[in-house]
């Protein structure tokens, strides 16, 4: 089902959340903007990719598949615990935002 972006003067019609403008802007506007592009490297990619290959099953509830790479502890911007591929664990997208708040 189609709705409009999230931010209020927009009239872009999506699935969820904000149009793709948007959304670029608001994560523009994030404190740790620059930590957050590590996310978007094909290094990143990679490992997320070798991450969920070894583990197809969300490691915390064993019931859903994988979808979401988390970080065990936090980074904070630490470059040595985010790319720690030890520091990884493949979780489904429900038990990931338990995890992180997120939603709730």
């Amino acid at each position: 089902m189609l709705r409009y972006c999230a931010e209020p003067t927009c009239g872009v019609l999506v699935h969820r959340g904000r149009c793709a403008f948007h959304a670029r802007q608001l994560e523009r506007q994030r404190p740790n903007v620059t930590v957050r592009q590590w996310y978007y490297t094909a290094r990143w990619r990679a490992l997320r990719q070798q991450v969920l290959h070894d583990t197809p099953v969300c490691n915390d509830c064993g019931l859903h598949a994988s979808r979401d790479v988390d970080h065990i502890i936090p980074h904070r911007g630490d470059p040595v615990l985010f790319w720690d591929a030890g520091n990884l664990q493949a979780l489904c997208a429900r038990c990931h935002s338990h995890k992180t708040g997120i939603g709730q």
